[in-house]
């Protein structure tokens, strides 16, 4: 089994002389369905405007289901339904306490080879904030990985552009979330369309990657290397098969952002910037240079979730602990900080437990992490002692702090908390 990817999973090789291995994400758990050849043909997705003809939210997303369900290559057969309905795009109302009353609409942005089930947590949050969440279904995710052959930068963009508009119809206050990718989609449209947008949180940001210097090679590699991984699936709320076309598109999505903020020297909207300071597939401290540097508005912030190194304090900047010994956490992943430890699928009770199957790790320790009752969780780099089981984390142990500072982040945006 192969790795998954949140943004891409790994570049193997462009050819001979030229090797890349770009690992941007958790790594498989102890589940897993053989990649037939059907997962590599681009059959969903070939005309993404049509879905961009609807005048609501609902329709809009009632069209994305029906290309989802009559194109998805289900993980589980007896499952199938279910799988559709949580990959798909999702409206989250605003909470009981609320009293009826919406502060705004919030979109929600995943990253490349994830689904829209990967922010239904912050949708919630968001959703208790009295926003009305619409968690999105980027073009060529959430059916099969060769949908992505297909996919350009110019769809993610027009389903954005879309969604943006219609929520300016119906809202006086527009809020973009992203997540890996989809903070570079989200930043962009905000640097593009300041007028028609109130704030953007970015979780986990894709602006600079720890592996960027083999990373750019992409779109070279993309039209005579296909397929970057061609492994079986292991996650049924992500993409493992994933070609280099979906990385190229990535990577020109984050060359035209960090153009947008040279052209326009600074973020004037309240910008919030999340992200785990162990993060191995980001760069976090250039992330933070880059916000230190753009982020203009006094109420903009920047959380860092921290295990060991301590950082000095900062104006705007909040620090929340990135470990918890009660939880077994040793360390957030980049797969881990937007997660509740209740989600029914990435947490601690969850349904799937990623043990590295595709990493090179003793397969020992895999079968370790497989069969324990419990494990601990953090990055690979951070084995536990021997005899005890380990496993790739997959929830945030602060995920209750992190909403609070979303929720008055959000709150502020909408002028029911005092502007600094």
């Amino acid at each position: 089994m192969k790795c998954p990817s949140s943004l891409f999973s790994q570049l193997h090789y462009l050819s001979s002389c030229l090797c890349i291995s770009v690992m941007l994400s958790g790594c498989v758990g102890n589940r897993a369905v053989e990649s037939a050849d059907e997962h590599f043909l681009s059959v969903g997705w070939q005309n993404n405007q049509t879905l961009l003809d609807n005048k609501s939210f609902s329709d809009y997303a009632d069209a994305v289901k029906k290309e989802v369900r009559q194109f998805r290559i289900p993980f589980d057969p007896s499952t199938a339904e279910l799988e559709v309905e949580m990959t798909s795009p999702v409206e989250l109302q605003p909470g009981a306490n609320c009293n009826g009353q919406t502060h705004g609409i919030a979109i929600l942005v995943h990253g490349l080879a994830d689904t829209a089930y990967s922010l239904r947590d912050i949708g919630g949050v968001l959703a208790d904030a009295c926003y009305k969440s619409r968690v999105i279904l980027l073009p060529g995710h959430g059916t099969r990985g060769g949908d992505l052959l297909t996919t350009r930068l110019s769809d993610w963009q027009d389903t954005l552009n879309y969604l943006v508009d219609q929520a300016n119809e119906e809202s006086d206050k527009v809020l973009l979330v992203g997540f890996s990718l989809g903070s570079v989609l989200t930043l962009n449209t905000t640097l593009s369309r300041p007028a028609d947008i109130d704030g953007v949180i970015a979780i986990s940001p894709a602006y600079y990657l720890s592996s960027e210097r083999i990373a750019k090679w992409a779109p070279i590699a993309a039209p005579f290397m296909r397929w970057i991984d061609r492994g079986v699936a292991d996650d049924p709320m992500r993409y493992e098969v994933m070609p280099t076309r979906g990385v190229a598109e990535t990577w020109s999505a984050m060359k035209q952002l960090q153009n947008s903020l040279q052209k326009t020297g600074s973020v004037k909207l309240p910008w919030m910037l999340i992200q785990s300071m162990d993060d191995a597939v980001i760069d976090p401290d250039r992330n933070e240079a880059l916000w230190d540097k753009h982020a203009a508005h006094l109420d903009s912030r920047l959380i860092r979730l921290v295990s060991t190194q301590l950082y000095p304090d900062k104006k705007r900047v909040i620090n929340l602990p990135g470990k918890d010994d009660s939880s077994q956490v040793i360390a957030l992943t980049h797969l881990a900080i937007h997660q509740s430890p209740e989600n029914p699928h990435y947490g601690v009770n969850g349904n799937y437990r990623n043990c590295g199957s595709g990493m090179p790790r003793d397969p020992e320790q895999i079968q370790l992490c497989i069969e324990s009752d419990k494990v601990w969780y953090g990055l690979w780099s951070t084995e536990p002692a021997a005899g005890q089981a380990m496993a790739y984390s997959t929830f945030n142990p602060s995920f209750d702090s992190l909403a609070r500072e979303i929720q008055e982040f959000a709150k502020r945006i909408a002028g029911d908390i005092k502007a600094e």
